[in-house]
This record gives C-alpha cells, structure tokens and sequence, in this order.
C-alpha cells in the first residue's frame, strides 16, 4: 500500500509541476521586446568575448555596437514571430536571440539555435532611452 500511495505522489508532482524553460523568468514577449530596444540603447557585455559592449538598435532596423576598445560594427534586427530578437552582421549570418529579464533590472539573451541554443550570449545591465552614446 504504501508503494502504491508513493507512486501516485510521484506521478502527480511530476504531472502538476510547472514546466522549467530553463530560464530563471519567462522570455519578453514580442511587443514587450519591441518597446524595451526599438530607438534605444543597450549596455552590457558580450559574454563569449567577455567584452564590454554597447549596442544601439535604430527604429528603422539598423543596429551599430562598440566594444569595450572601440571596435565598432553595424548590421540589422528585427524580431521575428515568437518574439525573438534577430541581429546579422556584416560577420556572421542571422542569429536570433530570447531576451529574459532579470530580477536587477538587467537583461540575459540566449541563442535560439543550434548550436547556441540556450547558451547565454549577451548581457544588457540596462537600456537606456535614444542613442546617449551617439553610435
């Protein structure tokens, strides 16, 4: 009996739990990405190059960035139907990011893709309104 009662235990937590994306919080939704990059800029860090960055996303869809050294780069973005941040560079084709809030105010992007699904690529500590850097 007791056997029994422990196995419908078991099958109702793992029936009722919630289901983990693997995310700390639920990625921004579509609108939600819209309204916290378009026209603004984001500082933080590349986390694969551990270099401090800034981007500015420009309401038209063009993107320009600048590293911690001054390297500067432009491209593109857009996002895409289910609300994923979409960037290409002169470097490099199309990736498309998650953007997931954090509890300090700040943001995480996560790869969508193989092979970066999941991985945690950049970090925006926080985005400021228009382009105060002038990138």
């Amino acid at each position: 009996m007791g056997i029994y009662r422990n196995s419908l235990h078991l099958l109702a937590v793992l029936v009722f739990a919630p289901i983990n994306n693997g995310y700390a919080a639920e990625p921004l939704a579509k609108d939600d990405v819209e309204k916290l990059i378009a026209g603004n800029t984001a500082e933080g860090q590349n986390v694969h190059w551990e270099k401090g960055m800034t981007w500015y996303f420009h309401k038209a869809g063009q993107i320009k960035k600048v590293d911690e050294h001054g390297n500067r780069g432009k491209g593109s973005w857009f996002i895409n139907d289910k609300g994923e941040l979409c960037v290409q560079f002169k470097r490099g084709g199309e990736r498309c990011r998650t953007i997931v809030p954090r509890t300090d105010g700040g943001y995480d992007i996560y790869g969508t893709a193989y092979p970066e699904a999941d991985e945690l690529k950049w970090i925006f500590s926080r985005v400021l309104p228009g382009n105060p850097h002038d990138l």
